[in-house]
């Protein structure tokens, strides 16, 4: 009866908020733990935590908000372009990528800071309730994780953002009408966020769908290797991911044997991953859906054998890419049968070749195509590339290729696959090596900022000559997001970031 009338109670003043927050601005407070008088019982710390990682879940789950979206589609044309069979286009996703994105028809970061209010409440009210102090510094580790990694993501994303650490649980709080903080100002939470977790990181725990230590380390990792290549960061940030990542390791024996096992949807919490959250065939979503065909476009013996059916592919690789896939096959990389189908298996007369993303296809029994993969954030793969990065920017060229070559072992099946320790040479096997290994994972736009080479990438084929750099000379802000506009328009305290007004 007790936990009937807290739920009770619970909804009305949450619905309460949600409804007044979310009518003035895009941001919608609804944790489930938000109101200081239920947070008494340890049960209440027990149950908050999950929600966190769930409003996560969500809003990275979503079709069109994704890390895909955000962390790749941006790339262009030389990855990505309409379905090659169908020709198939979504005019959403092309702004995504092409120079007609505008504030209209962005992506918001609505679920973003439902998850970081969460977090504030397990921070703000986790030591009112009556739980051990182990327990609560789980709760306040994973916290301070999740808001980490929220900040971190928002940061590179749209830069100036608001920086709330309290939870909204009244409808007249400033946080319900929040200003925009300076970029610094961003980031430096996310190292503060950081700084708390570090200290409680040996509580976090050893399950993947929260997070870990090796988890806190690789995004210690992330963020200081962002912050000295991007940010103009002195060498502390060198010497935070390199002690980052000499608290995971980096060893051959954290790669699994089979590159296409880390993706296997039977055992989704493999040796290879570090942070993940969890997707079922009753708690579908994401962008996978949209690199399976069409049925009537496949012949009838090939539908799901071993094609991918659902309703329509909007997306593809393009042609460009699919031959530096193919090349790469041709040199023994095993890593591209998971990475792309491709053949005959048109419905055409002619049954021309097809192709599509191979990767996180979803359960192939049934028909279409059930999308319940994991969305796999961190992996072992991505700690080996960072630490070559890292050997490069410290000039350490004999050390980035013995990292480069622990993920070439597995791609190609040859110790030291690179030998080079020219600079130039160093720097282009890394970027290549991001785009064999984590292509429709979202980490290769981020990659291509922190290298530089996003620079001279040609996102719209349909503008010959017009790259990155030559757009940044209208939009100084050409690689974030602008703030949809809908948000702003709720908020008068926000404004549109500079370059997409």
């Amino acid at each position: 009866m007790k936990n009937i009338l807290k739920t009770f109670c619970l909804l009305i003043v949450c619905s309460a908020a949600f409804s007044a927050c979310h009518k003035d601005l895009d941001i919608p407070y609804d944790n489930a733990l938000s109101v200081s008088n239920m947070w008494k019982d340890a049960s209440d710390l027990e149950q908050s935590v999950p929600g966190i990682y769930k409003r996560m879940q969500a809003y990275f789950s979503d079709s069109e908000c994704n890390v895909f979206y955000f962390g790749e589609l941006r790339v262009g044309d030389y990855m990505w372009g309409p379905s090659l069979e169908s020709h198939a286009v979504d005019n959403f996703k092309i702004a995504c990528r092409h120079n007609t994105l505008n504030p209209s028809n962005t992506i918001g970061w609505s679920g973003l800071y439902s998850t970081i209010d969460q977090a504030n409440a397990v921070i703000a009210h986790g030591k009112e309730c009556n739980a051990t102090q182990a327990r609560l510094d789980w709760a306040l580790a994973q916290a301070y994780f999740a808001r980490a990694y929220c900040y971190f993501h928002a940061a590179r994303v749209w830069g100036e953002v608001p920086v709330n650490t309290k939870p909204v649980e009244s409808t007249t709080q400033p946080e319900c009408y929040p200003e925009q903080q300076s970029v610094d100002a961003v980031y430096k939470q996310v190292e503060d966020d950081l700084k708390l977790c570090g200290e409680l990181a040996d509580k976090l725990g050893n399950e993947k769908y929260f997070a870990t230590k090796d988890a806190y380390n690789t995004l210690k990792a992330d963020y200081a290797i962002w912050m000295y290549a991007t940010r103009g960061g002195d060498a502390k940030y060198l010497d935070m991911a390199q002690e980052a990542l000499n608290a995971i390791g980096i060893s051959s024996t954290n790669l699994l044997d089979d590159y296409g096992k880390v993706f296997d949807r039977t055992n989704k919490k493999n040796n290879e991953i570090i942070f993940s959250l969890a997707l079922s065939a009753s708690n579908t979503g994401g962008y996978q859906i949209f690199f399976c065909h069409p049925s009537n476009a496949i012949a009838s013996a090939y539908r799901n054998k071993p094609v991918p059916i659902s309703s329509t592919q909007w997306w593809s690789y393009s042609q460009k890419f699919v031959d530096e896939l193919k090349a790469s096959e041709a040199k023994g990389d095993s890593r591209v049968k998971t990475n792309l189908g491709y053949g005959n298996y048109s419905s055409a007369a002619d049954k021309h070749e097809i192709t599509w993303c191979n990767k996180l296809v979803g359960d192939l029994s049934k028909s279409p195509v059930v999308q319940d993969n994991d969305l796999i954030y961190y992996r072992y793969g991505y700690v080996v590339m960072l630490d070559a990065e890292l050997k490069y920017y410290k000039k350490d060229y004999a050390g980035a290729n013995k990292s480069l070559n622990l993920i070439a072992k597995r791609a190609y099946g040859k110790d030291n696959y690179y030998t080079s320790t020219a600079p130039a040479d160093v720097l282009n096997n890394i970027v290549h090596e991001y785009f064999m290994e984590f292509p429709a994972e979202g980490m290769i736009w981020w990659a291509l900022i922190r290298t530089g080479k996003i620079w001279d990438m040609e996102p719209n084929s349909e503008i010959p000559g017009q790259t990155f750099r030559t757009m940044q000379a209208k939009n100084p802000n050409i690689l974030l997001w602008p703030i949809l506009q809908s948000s702003i328009n709720k908020n008068s305290n926000l404004h549109q970031i500079q370059g997409w007004s």
